[in-house]
């Protein structure tokens, strides 16, 4: 039987916090250095552990995850390298059929079918909130993350369960061709953690390998290295609520902060249906003391005929910033089981959409042209009630206007909801 062994890379935009320029701190690393040129299994490093048979049955003859550098960790955008001394973390052949010679593996049938998660150690979260989660990558995988390909997997239950909304595609362009052989770039691949990771004891973060054993092994391997979780310096203060209601043809805003510390201003923006965030105006802080509570009010109108959300933006001396929740006040009885997309933006690499939801819900997302040709299935989506924050990675487009469409799922009775916002893809 013929034996195909392939080398892929990918290349991704990185994604970015919206706007936020604070420094980071990084609370929990790990680079895969273990000093090791090829064939560590990935159990025998650092509290590393590997799932079998995750969304399928594993052949007799499968790819495995290595530690080693026989793929090397490149700074990107280098290209892919074999041992100089920085470990990476790949999927390689089976010890019988070739073993780990770097991020290539077999695909000559079902014997070969893959179906593994490397898993982190548990990591605590604890007291932090806002975090970032950051490592270097080389993949391909398929548009519609099917066939042969790499996932990101995220759990916030020490890997009892692996939501699909905690679920990303590693997908993008090669170096060249992207056939099979062409060589991939090293790439920084960055995502805003959701909530729910927000101080939580019990975080793991995995990597899924799926080969299908078709005998085609036309999507490439991955490698990872470098992952890094990091919260950004809060601009120095507490929020301790913010209100919004309805009055006489106006909607009175109200928030309350202490600890207050060289904070500068509050700015208070609007968004109604896919419009995105405007400021419409701005309050000076009142107290920049360590104890003590400040009392802000602002009103806007007059009142909208449909749904509005507001959020502050809190700045402080330096030109820091950090955004609020989303408050909501609704058009009419029915206003808590509205479902908006207030805004979408995207840059090269990066779609990001903010969701209000009155309810849970389930749902897909998926990227059109102006003539309503599908361009990509991008996810199936977990909405939350409140604001939801979603980022996904996309291919490379040309520089002009898309379509992003959420199909939500029928839940709790109600009738299936379509949400639909137009953006600019622009290049960075």
């Amino acid at each position: 039987m013929h034996l195909t062994q392939k080398r892929f890379f990918l290349f991704i935009g990185m994604l970015f916090l919206s706007g936020i320029a604070f420094s980071q701190t990084i609370f929990w690393s790990v680079n895969f250095n273990n000093g090791c040129a090829a064939n560590c299994l990935l159990n025998t490093y650092g509290g590393w552990t590997m799932q079998d048979n995750v969304g399928g049955v594993t052949g007799g003859s499968p790819n495995n995850w290595y530690v080693s550098c026989s793929e090397e960790g490149i700074t990107p955008p280098g290209c892919g390298s074999s041992c100089i001394g920085d470990a990476s973390l790949h999927i390689g052949a089976d010890p019988g059929s070739g073993g780990d010679i770097g991020a290539s593996y077999n695909e000559t049938g079902a014997a070969n079918a893959t179906f593994r998660r490397a898993l982190s150690p548990t990591i605590s979260t604890v007291g932090r909130s806002t975090i970032t989660l950051k490592f270097d990558f080389i993949a391909y995988g398929s548009a519609g993350c099917s066939d042969d390909r790499a996932q990101l997997h995220l759990s916030t239950d020490n890997g009892a369960t692996w939501p699909v909304g905690f679920q990303y595609c590693l997908t993008s362009v090669c170096c060249g061709a992207c056939n099979g052989y062409s060589q991939g770039q090293w790439t920084t691949y960055t995502l805003a953690l959701p909530a729910a990771f927000d101080n939580n004891p019990n975080v793991r973060i995995g990597f899924h390998w799926r080969n299908n054993g078709n005998g085609s092994g036309t999507d490439p391997s991955v490698a990872i290295d470098d992952i890094q979780l990091s919260v950004v310096n809060p601009v120095p203060l507490t929020l301790i609520s913010f209100n919004a209601a309805k009055a006489t043809n106006q909607v009175k805003l109200n928030w309350v902060t202490t600890n207050e510390n060289q904070v500068s201003r509050y700015e208070v923006e609007r968004s109604t249906n896919n419009s995105g965030f405007v400021k419409i105006g701005m309050i000076p802080a009142k107290g920049n003391q360590q104890a003590g509570q400040n009392g802000y009010d602002y009103s806007d109108g007059p009142l909208f005929p449909v749904s509005v959300f507001y959020r502050l933006k809190m700045i402080d001396n330096d030109g820091k910033y950090k955004y609020s929740k989303i408050i909501h006040v609704g058009a009419g009885s029915q206003s808590d089981g509205e479902m908006v997309l207030l805004s979408t933006s995207a840059t090269e690499g990066n779609l990001q959409l903010s969701v209000w939801s009155g309810y849970d819900a389930s749902g897909s997302v998926a990227l059109y042209d102006l003539q309503g040709k599908k361009i990509e299935d991008l996810a199936t989506v977990q909405l939350r009630s409140g604001e939801n924050q979603l980022k996904y990675p996309v291919k490379a487009l040309s520089a002009t206007y898309y379509m992003v469409k959420i199909n939500v799922q029928k839940a709790g009775g109600r009738p299936p909801v379509n949400l639909t916002g137009r953006f600019l893809y622009g290049k960075k």
